[in-house]
């Protein structure tokens, strides 16, 4: 907790073995934005399921960034997407309870959220060179929100990752 981030964070609580720290962090070069998240498990691994829901996610990011291809609709990506989650993997994906985005990524460059976005409602067909960040993301009671975000380019070839593959995995420290 800061001036600068008065809203979130403790100044009381501090970090406890088993703790899930989830960072989302945009970053900026020559004026232009990317948006990363990273998740690390503090002190102790996390159970088992958790660590899948998790890998899920990742499987989901690397389907999403496959169709990012030119001419490709986003619409069309997202309910792809969607259609091949099962019912209870849905439960608290993309959030937790009522606190759920129905979009699994969004457009990136002067702005870290920029239209278009990966969801129901964004028909225009993607160009080569457009830039998103795909964060498919899952809220895990008494635990946090697993999952990953990256930065993408459209290519002919699918998303090109431009802020790292690795670790795509819940970093132990």
């Amino acid at each position: 907790m800061s001036p600068a981030v008065p809203l979130i964070g403790s100044r009381t609580r501090k970090l406890r073995k088993g703790d899930l720290v989830f960072i989302d962090i945009g970053c900026a070069f020559e004026g232009y934005n990317t948006d990363k998240t990273t998740t690390y498990m503090f002190g102790s691994p996390l159970p088992q399921y958790a660590i899948d829901i998790h890998n899920k996610c990742v499987d989901i990011q690397n389907k999403a960034a496959a169709m990012l291809r030119p001419g490709a609709i986003p619409s069309e990506i997202y309910n792809s997407i969607m259609s091949n989650i099962d019912e209870e993997f849905l439960q608290n994906f993309m959030g937790f309870g009522n606190h759920k985005v129905k979009f699994l990524g969004h457009g990136v460059g002067l702005l870290i959220d920029e239209t278009p976005v990966i969801a129901e409602g964004f028909d225009e067909p993607l160009q080569e060179g457009m830039v998103f960040a795909l964060e498919p993301k899952k809220g895990i009671e008494n635990i946090g929100i697993v999952g990953i975000e990256n930065t993408f380019i459209v290519t002919a070839k699918g998303g090109e990752c431009i802020t790292g593959d690795n670790p795509q995995e819940i970093i132990q420290v």
